[in-house]
């Protein structure tokens, strides 16, 4: 079955996408763990101080893969609801939303990245930048698809679209602001996520 809009059609059904797209985040989200690197068998000493001074070590791994686990179930609840209010879909949609799961799958390599490195600024740069990404990618999908009420419903409310689109900013603010402070020298820049709960709710004040 193909979905028609504006006489072009494309043969990929938004059921179709929506399972792309489940499957792609719930990868990235596991394939997180494969950053929690252990040392090689053949370094291991058998001995409670070597063994909790490898657990030490992963501390800035363990923090980035809480942080990009949460931060990825926030994405893909926000794509979910995004989807749900979309009735129809076009090429242009299907391409934004590859670009969106391209980032996604990028994402394990990222914070991975951040966690080896985690005294040098471009680690935390990376990181953040790949979170912007994904952020911007999603904005530019509801914006498309929202605009002029393109693919939603004629009756979706206004207030609602500027929500969900205020919204889809939040990650990459906080980003952007991640990145100034790496940029000044501080690789622990990446603790401003922890801030997310706060700016997402001062958006939903100011969204009503």
């Amino acid at each position: 079955m193909a979905e028609e809009t504006d006489g072009e059609e494309v043969f990929l059904t938004k059921g179709r996408l929506e399972g792309l797209s489940d499957g792609i985040f719930a990868f990235a989200m596991t394939l997180l763990v494969v950053g929690l690197d252990l040392p090689d068998k053949s370094t291991i000493v058998q001995s409670t101080g070597f063994a909790m001074n490898q657990l030490v070590s992963l501390e800035s791994d363990f923090l980035h893969y809480v942080l990009s686990f949460l931060i990825l179930g926030a994405f893909w609840l926000s794509h979910h609801i995004q989807l749900h209010s979309v009735k129809t879909i076009d090429k242009v949609y299907v391409w934004l939303n590859l670009i969106v799961l391209l980032f996604v799958a990028l994402l394990p390599f990222s914070a991975s990245f951040s966690g080896d490195f985690p005294k040098v600024t471009i680690g935390a740069i990376v990181f953040e930048t790949s979170l912007f990404a994904i952020g911007i990618a999603m904005f530019c999908q509801w914006w498309y698809a929202t605009h002029g009420h393109r693919l939603v419903s004629p009756t979706l409310d206004q207030g609602y679209i500027r929500y969900v689109l205020l919204g889809n900013l939040v990650v990459p603010f906080i980003s952007v602001v991640g990145i100034s402070i790496a940029l000044y020298g501080n690789t622990w820049s990446t603790v401003v996520y922890l801030t997310i709960p706060v700016v997402g709710y001062l958006v939903y004040r100011l969204a009503r």
